[in-house]
């Protein structure tokens, strides 16, 4: 029997009988975050007010001034939905847990459950015509983003990083591709929060924005190409 078979009989024996089920509690729990945190993005969203003497053009018109609390929902649900996809992908490799895994888990949730209130925010100002007051909303919103997509990182440095021999050995491939991911997440949302504070930012926040993309799709590029090399080799 070789040292490495016997390290693993070593850790099987010393197994908790209760660890595979106190880990899968901790990614139920955070489940149920993220679902809660979905399902709140539709609760401060107000139907519109029908009367008796209300018309169809009077709803619609309602419907209508509605539009960007349905656009910051649609944004939020698929971030959210990126960072669960994100941190079920994490989980896929965790099998153990210690203090600091439990900690650093609870922050990946901490920025999760405000994206209901920033939603709303960044929706009732981008609702007005005022652009310091839309700068602000879009200020919260992207440092909410930008939170907690460095929260996701500092997971992963963590739970497979620093405390490997908790979890599976994760394929070189994925780790890069969800470093470069993580990285292009927080850039993006950091120079959109810069750029909020320069006067009338939401006129010209897409050229950064386009720089950010542009930039990042290069990289990926770059990195993909020089990957399939050092296999080849």
């Amino acid at each position: 029997m070789t040292e490495n078979n016997l390290e693993e009989k070593k850790q099987e024996l010393e197994k908790h009988p209760k660890q595979d089920f106190q880990v899968e509690r901790l990614a139920f729990f955070s489940d149920a975050v993220f679902a809660i945190a979905i399902t709140l993005l539709i609760v401060e969203f107000k139907v519109p007010h029908i009367t008796d003497t209300s018309t169809v053009d009077d709803v619609l018109k309602q419907l209508f001034n509605l539009k960007f609390n349905f656009i910051a929902i649609l944004f939020s649900f698929f971030i959210i939905a990126v960072f669960w996809t994100d941190h079920h992908l994490l989980f896929k490799h965790i099998h153990n847990y210690n203090k600091q895994i439990i900690i650093a888990n609870m922050f990946v949730l901490l920025p999760i459950i405000f994206f209901p209130f920033t939603t709303t925010f960044f929706a009732e100002c981008d609702g007005t015509l005022n652009l310091d007051i839309m700068s602000l909303g879009l200020r919260f919103f992207s440092l909410n983003v930008f939170i907690a997509a460095l929260a996701i990182y500092i997971f992963y440095r963590v739970a497979i990083i620093k405390y490997k021999d908790m979890s599976f050995k994760m394929a070189t491939q994925d780790k890069i591709k969800f470093v470069s991911d993580s990285l292009f997440k927080m850039t993006f949302f950091a120079v959109i929060f810069i750029v909020t504070f320069i006067p009338n930012s939401p006129k010209f926040i897409f050229l950064p924005m386009l720089i950010v993309v542009v930039s990042y799709r290069l990289f990926r590029k770059r990195l993909k190409r020089k990957i399939n090399n050092s296999e080849k080799k």
